[in-house]
């Protein structure tokens, strides 16, 4: 099966989405195409990386990844190609691939500059159209990835600087919020592995989370181990760190966003 996900911010209130899709399916008609997530905030490439680099392990080899949050379309910026443990991402140089090129495992990059490959008439505002969706389709239809355009090297390339958790002379850890779901819950950048030097034990129950100015009691198991309305602390599905309300939004409830801080500390820290 030829998989190509969309990652961009355009909503789905326009006809920007299904007109990426139909140039797609133009090139590759037996392609299936998976909506990641067009509800990025126009213009959050950081946003765009975090939840890129959280969901591309789940696709299978070969896939492809359009990643189109990209303020500066139409400019001299570079359109760039990544090519990662058998799966292939396709995104603006913003650093939004950040995440994508910058760790232990071997990857490839090229500068997309094939021309032949993009749609004939390219407009200088909706290159996910024009070029995007066309380079993405011939990836699928194996058109050999060195043929995009020239070797570029990662530390040409631009970057962002994503949060990670901080581990304090006081003995608490400090994380961000990085992502906040439909539901209101606020998705830190706290993995199982930050806790260890706090929890020793692996028990979770004996530390405390501070968040919005709420101190919560350890972690639980299941949204549904608070009362309707109560805020909780879990490790979701992404292995890290959520605060939530069970069948109410943390965000509301705690006034949290993207951004602000998470504390963790030992129970018996005061």
């Amino acid at each position: 099966m030829a998989v190509i996900s969309l990652l961009t911010d355009f909503g789905t209130d326009d006809e920007y989405v299904g007109l990426v899709k139909a140039v797609i399916y133009g090139i590759a008609p037996e392609a299936a195409v998976v909506d990641l997530c067009h509800r990025i905030d126009p213009h959050d490439i950081a946003a765009a990386a975090v939840l890129l680099d959280h969901a591309w392990r789940y696709f299978p080899e070969g896939s492809v990844h359009l990643a189109v949050v990209d303020p500066g379309v139409g400019s001299r910026r570079k359109i760039l190609a990544v090519r990662r443990s058998g799966q292939i991402f396709v995104a603006p140089d913003n650093g939004l691939l950040t995440p994508i090129f910058v760790g232990d495992e071997a990857v490839q990059i090229v500068e997309v500059k094939n021309r032949s490959l993009f749609r004939s008439e390219v407009s200088r505002t909706f290159h996910g159209r024009d070029i995007f969706a066309p380079v993405g389709a011939h990836l699928l239809k194996k058109v050999p990835f060195e043929t995009l355009g020239p070797p570029a090297a990662a530390e040409d390339l631009c970057c962002v600087k994503l949060p990670e958790p901080v581990l304090t002379a006081d003995g608490s850890l400090t994380g961000t919020v990085v992502w906040i779901d439909r539901f209101g819950n606020l998705i830190t950048d706290i993995a199982g592995a930050h806790l260890a030097r706090l929890d020793p034990c692996g028990r979770r129950r004996d530390l405390v989370i501070e968040a919005g100015g709420r101190r919560l009691a350890g972690t639980v198991g299941s949204y549904a181990a608070a009362a309707p309305g109560e805020a909780l602390a879990i490790f979701g599905s992404r292995g890290t760190l959520e605060i939530a309300v069970n069948q109410g939004s943390a965000a509301e409830t705690l006034g949290c966003g993207r951004g602000d801080p998470v504390r963790v500390l030992p129970a018996d820290s005061g």
